[in-house]
């Protein structure tokens, strides 16, 4: 199965693209759904970055925020 898979905080760099995630093996009671689409909030770019841990202590994105980040090739 395809996957995006979160590496640790940081940028883009921590984002790793896979073909060969196993496709999970369901249990008693859960369901395998297919994603046609999803999409990205603030709330997982701050996750991914770091924002909420306690171990941040200063901006990680501030470049980006003064200059803008091009996003699916837009």
């Amino acid at each position: 199965m395809k996957a995006v898979l979160l590496k640790g905080h940081g940028g883009f760099e921590q984002l790793e693209y896979r073909e060969d995630v196993p496709v999970p093996i369901l249990r008693a009671g859960e369901v395998l759904i297919r994603v046609g689409a999803a999409g990205v909030n603030n709330t997982d770019i701050n996750t991914r970055t770091g924002w909420y841990s306690r171990s941040v202590t200063e901006g990680t994105t501030a470049g980006a925020a003064a200059t803008g980040i091009r996003l699916c090739g837009r």
